[in-house]
């Protein structure tokens, strides 16, 4: 018997929990920050480079087919070669590649390197995801998914106050604006990658902080949760996996939803009339709010049915709001309808990492969660052509926020559906006891 009691398994959890969880929100909020400041140099980058909406739009997408077709195996690559060798690489690469976007001097070679940077950063939040999965027990992993989704409403928060202030920097040095937005955006990746390489171990087992009787506990624990069959065939057996497909085309829709906001949202402030440094502070108020209701949200998540209840009505809030700013004609009243939808989003993170993270176990788990990520990544790629074609076609950029509005209704309707078919099973874990879910099994039995 394990001599660490549930109290001081509590208080391990916590140590671990500021150990790690620091640099991991760290590298979240820096790989957050990489993926909107091009909605900030967009302002003045399309001007300077004779590009349209459309063309920007498309080029800077690109980002997220480079991640899709390198997100597996760059998922595989750290659960096999170590976590903290595989971040350092992911961060170093696309820290350089972010500064050279400030030296692309046509569209379409601001299109090759916004490819090469989504190459570059493939695999960083599944093998996260992973990652934390190889530290916390199932009641521990809401909690620890929702402090590092905390990095993401930072990440744009940051790069809101940061991407709005830089282009105000326009002509110092000799350089523009939109320029200042990447050289800035892109060098912390590289200091954070030195960060990591000496303070960030590979798991549990080779954790200096730990003690023996530590070490014994966790794993203990990770085995009492460890109920859902793992799988060790070929990783690409989670492609006829339909338990993958579903939660791919739910994490779509929540893409789709947030890609589009941090891509569209200072273009719709800079309508109201802002400087860069006011559109700046206007769209991080949001994602502050957003930060802050993280920290209370995950102790109220817990058990898969409020998940499911709390993604569905923060859904149905976020779809609301989102629609109802389309409607109104005062720009104040427009905003507030935008800061209470925007943090709705980041809200939707936790809830939906909490489910896949209970099916998935081992290499299986890293494939399925890169999987779903890549899938779903796809989602931004058609929020940054989807949000200027609406744009375009309805005549007004506040037009635009039908795209998220639209995401989150299906999100509403999506986690009812999981609410009324999926139950826990006594020694299955999270199980689905529809049609999918027996063919899953079928699949898992004759792999």
């Amino acid at each position: 018997m394990s001599p660490i009691d549930h109290d001081s398994g509590d208080v391990l959890m916590r140590r671990i929990m500021w150990r790690i969880m620091p640099l991991l929100t760290a590298m979240m909020l820096l790989a957050v920050i990489d993926r909107s400041n091009v909605g900030y140099a967009k302002l003045q980058m399309v001007h300077s480079l004779g590009m349209s909406e459309t063309a920007y739009g498309l080029a800077s997408s690109l980002f997220f087919i480079g991640y899709s077709l390198f997100e597996v195996p760059s998922a595989l690559a750290a659960h096999r070669y170590g976590a903290r060798l595989w971040f350092a690489r992911i961060l170093i690469t696309w820290g350089i590649l972010t500064v050279l976007l400030a030296f692309t001097f046509s569209g379409s070679m601001f299109a090759a390197v916004r490819f090469l940077v989504g190459v570059a950063e493939a695999g960083a939040y599944p093998g996260i995801i992973f990652y934390l999965t190889l530290w916390f027990p199932k009641r521990y992993r809401v909690q620890a998914v929702a402090l590092l989704t905390i990095g993401s409403p930072l990440g744009n928060m940051f790069g809101s106050l940061f991407g709005g202030a830089l282009l105000d920097f326009d002509g110092m040095l000799g350089l523009a604006g939109w320029q200042w937005v990447f050289i800035v955006t892109g060098l912390p990746a590289i200091i954070l990658m030195m960060v990591l390489l000496k303070y960030l171990p590979d798991g549990p087992a080779t954790a200096g902080f730990l003690k023996p009787a530590e070490k014994t506990w966790l794993a203990q624990e990770q085995s009492r949760d460890d109920s859902a069959q793992t799988m060790h065939t070929n990783p690409l057996r989670v492609l006829i996996d339909p338990r993958v497909w579903w939660f791919s085309f739910v994490y779509t829709m929540i893409t789709l939803a947030l890609y589009g906001i941090i891509y569209w949202l200072p273009t719709v402030v800079k309508g109201f009339g802002t400087t860069g440094t006011q559109n700046g502070l206007l769209n991080a108020l949001p994602w502050a709010v957003a930060a802050v209701v993280l920290i209370w949200l995950p102790r109220h998540l817990r058990e898969h049915r409020t998940v499911l209840i709390g993604m569905a009505l923060i859904a149905l809030c976020g779809m609301a709001a989102f629609f109802t700013s389309t409607l109104l004609t005062q720009n104040w009243m427009r905003y507030v309808a935008l800061a209470v939808g925007t943090p709705c989003i980041s809200l939707l993170f936790p809830c939906f990492w909490y489910l896949p993270s209970q099916i998935f176990k081992g290499a299986h788990a890293a494939a399925a969660i890169a999987a779903i990520s890549t899938i779903g990544s796809l989602g931004g790629f058609a929020a940054q052509n989807l949000m200027p074609w609406v744009a375009h076609w309805a005549g007004s950029p506040l037009a635009a926020m039908a795209v998220p509005a639209a995401s989150l209704a299906v999100l509403v309707v999506s986690a009812l559906v999981m609410l009324m078919t999926w139950r826990v099973a006594p020694g299955t874990g999270f199980t689905l006891t529809s049609v999918a879910a027996t063919e899953a099994k079928r699949s898992q039995v004759l792999s």
